[in-house]
Formats: structure tokens, C-alpha cells, sequence
């Protein structure tokens, strides 16, 4: 074994700690100036901290629920994570996003709109302007892009009685790109769309919103399913399966005590935030409750007949 095996160890070793003890620090910073912004806004907001979920806040004012990830480096958003956010964005009618610090190309930008795994990415400033009205014009995949205004564009462009081909020449942008600035198929650079308000005198800058897309339906066959829920299963959510037929549910299955205890301090803040029923899915039980959540036999399940049924037994239990 080489002399300076174990002094080569210890450092690597507190290189990481120190590393992975700064990125829990910062997403718990996060997490606090999110949920403390949210709560001066009107949200009711809980923290389901410690769960590896695929969200991390959950947050309700009125009709808007939000569903938020809160990552250091949002590039360690995992693809199952994303799968069961859209799945739990649309069961709930909720809005996804990924709140985060930095990329592995470095901090992240505000006022930009980035995406991971198909799910708005955003900054914690940008979060701040979304939530006052403050719409990002701008989004980033592999570069900038600015969102153009082609409807504007177009009207400014015959204002100034320019053809497509006058305002190639005065901006040095061919007229091909412009054509599909105008049509919107594509977005402009920082460059160029300054050197088109410039020359149009206009501001043709269109605000994008995050959530203006649409979560894939999602139906998964559960034991919920012969009622006549539409339900889903989530690996990376406080609880394992979600439904709904007049009205929401979710549940947690077999699980160790101490575990089931802790999801459901966690149901009784999510529930009146999801505005839905939280239940444990058992094998066997005992008890008919555990710290106040519904219990549910899977023999019991057999008997049900209809949703309102189960729905009428989550009501006398909880």
C-alpha cells in the first residue's frame, strides 16, 4: 500500500464532505428564501424536506399550486423525478418547477427560462419576478435565445415601410431570419434583437411563461383503478400512488413504522395543500389510523364497490 494512501483518503474524503455539506447548505438557503417569498405573497407553503421527492415545496394561493424542486445544480434533476412531477403536475393540476443555484457551466442567469428533463428550470430572483407578474423573455437551452414578439416585429417593420429585405440591409440579419422571427418559429440573440429595436424604435421582447404547457395525461392501473379513479403511481413523490374520481386521494404503502410516521406528519400539511384525502395502504393493520391519516386494508379494498364508498370511509377514519 503506497505511504500516502490513507493522507491521499482523508483529503479526497473532506474534499467531498465539504463539497456535498455546501450544496446541502446552499439548497436549504434556497428553500428558506423560497418558502419565506411565497408566504409574504398570500402561498400557504409546506416543506417536505428529507424525502429525495421529486418536490421539495409545496405551495397553494387559491386556484395556483405550485410543485417546486429545489436544487443547487439543476443538472442533477433525474429523469424520474421529471416523469413523476408531470405525472403529479397533472393529476393535481399543479405547476412544476426546478428552483436552482447554477448549471455545470456555472451560475445561472436571472430573468432566463432554462429547462431540464422537459420541467421550467428557473433562479430564485426569477421565481421572485414570476410570482410579482415579471415574465422572462428569454430562455436557454444550449445558448440565449430571446423570445420575439413576431406579431410586433411585423407591425413595426410596415410602420416604418421597410420590406423584408430594407430591413436585412439596415440590420445585416438575412431576410430568411427574419421571416422566421416574424413567424415565431425561432428566438433571436441578445445582438440581434437590440439591433432590431434600434432600428424599428419598438420593444419586441415577448414574456415566456414557464407554465404555459401542458402535463401529459397520465393513468396508471392501480388497485384504485376498478373503482373508477384515474390514478398514478410516483417512486420519487412522499407517497406512492395519487388518484381522483369526483374527488382527490393519495396513499402510502407498506412501509417500516418509523417511516410511516414520518410520511404522515408529512400528509397532514400536503393534504390541505393538494386539497385531497391521504390514506396508508396497508396488508394488514390493527388500527384504523397512524397520527391522524387513514388506514385502508387491501382486504377491505375488495369489498369497496364504488369511489364514494371509499371516499365515505377516508371520512369517518380521518
Amino acid at each position: 500500500m503506497p505511504p500516502n494512501f490513507f493522507f491521499s483518503f482523508e483529503i479526497r474524503y473532506a474534499s467531498f464532505y465539504c463539497i456535498n455539506g455546501t450544496n446541502k447548505r446552499m439548497r436549504e438557503e434556497l428553500l428558506r428564501r423560497a418558502s419565506a417569498l411565497l408566504e409574504r405573497r398570500g402561498f400557504t407553503v409546506f416543506q417536505c424536506t428529507g424525502t429525495h421527492a421529486c418536490f421539495d415545496l409545496v405551495a397553494r394561493r387559491g386556484e395556483d399550486l405550485f410543485l417546486i424542486k429545489a436544487l443547487e445544480n439543476i443538472d442533477s434533476f433525474t429523469s424520474e423525478q421529471a416523469r413523476d412531477l408531470d405525472k403529479l403536475s397533472f393529476m393535481f393540476n399543479a405547476k412544476s418547477m426546478i428552483l436552482g443555484e447554477s448549471t455545470k457551466e456555472g451560475r445561472m442567469d436571472d430573468g432566463v427560462l432554462y429547462e431540464r428533463q422537459g420541467v421550467p428550470a428557473i433562479s430564485f430572483r426569477t421565481m421572485a419576478g414570476i410570482i410579482e407578474g415579471e415574465l422572462p423573455d428569454s430562455r436557454k437551452c444550449k445558448i440565449l435565445s430571446v423570445s420575439i414578439d413576431g406579431a410586433k416585429l411585423s407591425e413595426a417593420r410596415r410602420q416604418k415601410e421597410y420590406s423584408l429585405e430594407d430591413l436585412s440591409l439596415k440590420t445585416r440579419i438575412s431576410k430568411e431570419t427574419l421571416y422566421r422571427y416574424e413567424h415565431e418559429q425561432i428566438g433571436a440573440s441578445e445582438e440581434n434583437i437590440c439591433k432590431l429595436e434600434r432600428v424599428l424604435e419598438a420593444n419586441l421582447r415577448k414574456p415566456i411563461d414557464p407554465f404555459n404547457r401542458k402535463s401529459k395525461p397520465a393513468d396508471d392501473k392501480t388497485i384504485f383503478s376498478f373503482l373508477g379513479f384515474k390514478s398514478i403511481k410516483a417512486k420519487s413523490a412522499p407517497f406512492d400512488i395519487a388518484a381522483k374520481e369526483r374527488k382527490r386521494l393519495f396513499a402510502g404503502e407498506e412501509a417500516d413504522r418509523r417511516t410511516m410516521k414520518k410520511r404522515a406528519r408529512i400528509y397532514q400539511h400536503i393534504s390541505k395543500i393538494l386539497e385531497s384525502s391521504p390514506c396508508f395502504l396497508l396488508n394488514d393493520s390493527k388500527e384504523d389510523s397512524l397520527e391522524g391519516i387513514p388506514i385502508i386494508r387491501r382486504s377491505e379494498l375488495k369489498e369497496i364497490k364504488r369511489a364514494r364508498e371509499l371516499l365515505k370511509l377516508l371520512e369517518e377514519r380521518g
